[in-house]
């Protein structure tokens, strides 16, 4: 069976479409299948029980029986609110085999041949309009108001559209099947009930319930409900439950059972001692516990019911179930309860506090308090008063009783020595036998002034551009426990005058200001004091805030620059604003993109040095790009200025480079080579990317000539073209790729000797 919604899903599945356990006199049975060629009236038992399979079974009648001894009752329901209204047309035959006890050939005997549900008329005429289990039969065969498909939570036409009309008409059989557990006379009249009157003492009976006409279309084959039962009297099963239950609140019992597979139930109620009971509730009660979609049904689900009981005692409840024949179970066991008496005292009221201070010179020596109080109704069975005083430091958490015994209830008046105690909380409360207490309202009892609050400590200010909101906060001292309010001022300058900010009196250690976005104004000044319950005020505790701005600071300029062989020498005019936090200076080669950050100057330095950012530079040489530099200064709020306009600059160095380079040659004779070797710069590293030229004058040649390069690690040259009695001269310089070169060496001259004679 397909569960529908879950509102109801417990009471459908705990209703007559699951097998009802039977008991002694009760049958049960599932669907059978429908013949090939169904006929108009019973011939034989094969042709209804197990007529031959001519299609897949779609839809099927259940079927109960039950025996009384003098009656059998058959009560059955399709399957489906579709399979149910398609009865409800063609009408339900019922057919009985009668099998004697001695054997032989059973006899067959229609009961019924075109059994329908009453027409909307005859149930008007029969019930009266108060009968509301009658009007919800008649609301569900007749009403015109089920789930169209453009009122369905999914598209009309989709399978959702489908499956929340198919749960819509799944309720409705749902409760048409409560109905008729709850009414054996409507379940006549809705054709879901037959009582066979005509049967005899221990026989046994075979029932069939078919539908008067089969759907030859076999768009719709609904198989018939075979039954065989004994006809014994039928004895009401134990109804043997586990119950309990919890008192919610002054005569409010909450009973809990187990749930046996009954739809509804009945609950009575009476005091310990007494033999009547009373119905507690007006309408059969069901269990409407909701259930997760796709969640399987537990075996056994808890009821749940409340019953206001009439004043407090000893009570004893029972349960009785509906089963699906209209028959209550037996009882179950009885389950005592104790109600117990919950309800308070009218709630007294503390009037006045008088604190009378009997040493003068000292007002924290022998402090008495008197305290009045009234209650507007004295109870029977009220007891009495006790005066409760609170103060965390003195009592921890818990509150202190000042009286010794109990005060009469006779009482309104109340005096004690409270030497000693703080300023704190007191209240009334008043008791009852049952020890049920009410509170008066509490009140905050000045008892000692011993000082001044002490200065607050931990003030903080957290301050938003948002929305332009200062958050202070404070914390009070733990001693301090007779704080009653606080005071905040302001202030835009020290030399102004302090005013009060908060209006009425602050309660809690915390405030919110809103100020101005839009003043050029680095800071504003807060104080905070805490005053006491005799006015004394705490001295007062100062607090420097960065005024919240969106105001965006101005951009820097530059006034003057140069460049010489010291490096690149530049002024910047930056802004004096107060809101002002910091100018950062940035360098790159013309055509990059990333900056590179020089330096990072405070506003407060630069303002002292009237406003005038000057910074000297010393980059490398770079004959090749330009250096370029700007300024982007940032609030307090760390809102940019945006980048200052760019200064471009050209800084190439000298060409000539003081590099010392000495060079030394020789003539091999025996490899008959010359050889060229030279020493950089004593031997320092040279920064920079360079390589070596060696410059040639041959001994035809009327003036030096390039002749090769080398790299920058290299150390000697070798060179063979020289003929004998020939000279050469020799010089090198290193050549920097930027175009830079250094000094030129000295000049080495080689001379390759002639050849002794006869050589």
């Amino acid at each position: 069976m397909k569960r529908i919604n879950k509102a109801l899903a417990t009471i459908f599945s705990l209703s007559l479409f699951l097998l009802f356990v039977p008991s002694r006199g009760m049958g049960y049975a599932m669907h059978a299948r429908p013949d090939d060629n169904p006929p108009a009236a019973p011939a034989d038992t094969d042709s209804l029980s197990e007529p031959k399979q001519y299609g897949l079974i779609q839809a099927g009648i259940h079927l109960l029986a039950r025996s009384y001894g003098d009656s059998i009752v058959l009560r059955w329901g399709a399957e489906d609110y579709v399979t149910q209204r398609t009865l409800d047309d063609v009408g339900v035959m019922v057919v009985r085999y009668d099998y004697s006890p001695e054997g032989g050939d059973p006899f067959c005997d229609t009961l019924v041949t075109n059994l329908r549900p009453w027409t909307l008329e005859q149930f008007e005429a029969a019930y009266a309009k108060e009968d509301s289990m009658a009007r919800m039969a008649m609301g569900i065969m007749y009403s015109k108001s089920g789930l169209r498909p453009d009122q369905t939570k999914a598209a009309p036409g989709t399978l959702g559209s489908f499956y929340d009309i198919y749960q819509d008409q799944q309720t409705n059989q749902a409760f048409r099947m409560l109905v008729a557990e709850w009414r054996r006379d409507l379940a006549q009249n809705m054709a879901m009930r037959w009582v066979d009157t005509n049967v005899r003492p221990g026989h046994e009976y075979e029932y069939i319930v078919r539908p008067v006409e089969y759907d030859t279309t076999m768009q719709l084959i609904i198989a018939p409900a075979v039954l065989s039962v004994k006809n014994e009297r039928y004895l009401r099963p134990e109804y043997d439950i586990e119950m309990g239950d919890s008192i919610v609140s002054h005569c409010q019992v909450r009973l809990w059972w187990e749930d046996r597979g009954i739809s509804s139930y009945e609950i009575d109620r009476r005091r310990k001692g007494e033999t009547e009971w009373t119905r507690v509730n007006d309408l059969p009660y069901w269990n409407m516990q909701p259930i997760t979609d796709g969640q399987e049904l537990p075996d056994s689900l808890d009821c749940f019911y409340g019953d206001l009981v009439p004043e407090p005692g000893d009570y004893e409840y029972r349960i009785m179930g509906h089963d699906p024949f209209g028959d209550l179970t037996k009882p179950s066991p009885v389950l005592s309860v104790r109600v117990p008496d919950m309800d308070a005292p009218r709630a007294p009221e503390l009037v006045l506090v008088e604190i009378d201070r009997q040493d003068s010179t000292d007002l924290s020596k022998q402090v008495m308090a008197t305290f009045h109080f009234e209650k507007d109704t004295i109870e029977a069975d009220f007891t009495g008063f006790n005066l409760l005083y609170y103060n965390e430091r003195h009592t921890g958490k818990e509150w202190k009783t000042l009286n010794k015994e109990l005060i009469p209830p006779t009482d309104t008046t109340y005096t004690c020595d409270v030497t000693g105690y703080s300023t704190g909380m007191v209240l009334v409360a008043a008791y009852d036998t049952a020890q049920n207490v009410s509170y008066s309202i509490p009140r905050m009892v000045q008892i000692k002034d011993v000082k001044a609050p002490s200065p607050m400590r931990n003030f903080k200010a957290e301050a938003s551009i948002e929305d332009g909101t200062i958050t202070l906060t404070w914390e009070p001292d733990t001693l301090d426990d007779d704080i009653e309010y606080y005071e905040v001022l302001f202030a835009n300058d020290t030399t102004h005058s302090f005013v009060v900010l908060n209006e009425g009196k602050l309660k809690e250690p915390r405030y919110v200001d809103t100020v101005a976005m839009d003043v050029n104004q680095k800071y504003i000044y807060y104080k905070v004091r805490a005053i006491d319950y005799s006015t004394n005020q705490s001295p007062d505790v100062q607090l420097q805030v960065l005024r919240p701005t969106r105001l965006k600071p101005q951009v820097a300029h530059l006034l003057e620059s140069s460049a010489d062989s010291a490096g690149i020498h530049m002024k910047w005019a930056c802004s004096n604003e107060q809101i002002m936090d910091r100018h950062v200076l940035m360098r790159r080669l013309r055509g990059e993109e990333k900056w590179d950050t020089l330096g990072i100057f405070s506003a407060d330095s630069i303002r002292a040095a009237d406003n005038v950012l000057e910074y000297h530079d010393h980059p490398a040489y770079n004959r090749k790009q330009d250096y370029q530099y700007c300024v982007e200064s940032f609030s307090c709020f760390d809102i940019s200025s945006g980048l200052s306009l760019l200064f471009t600059i050209t800084y190439q160095g000298p060409r000539i480079q003081q590099i010392p380079v000495r060079l030394e040659g020789a003539y091999l004779s025996e490899s008959h080579e010359t050889r060229l070797t030279w020493e950089i710069n004593e031997g320092q590293a040279v920064e920079g990317d360079w390589y070596i030229c060696i410059y040639r004058k041959g001994p035809r040649d009327d003036s030096f000539q390039f002749h090769i390069s080398v790299p920058a690690n290299t150390k000697e040259r070798r060179s063979s073209m020289l003929a004998p009695g020939q000279s050469e001269e020799y010089y090198i310089k290193l050549q920097f790729k930027d175009g830079r070169e250094s000094l030129v060496s000295n000049k080495v001259s080689v001379s390759r000797p002639k050849p002794a004679n006869g050589e």
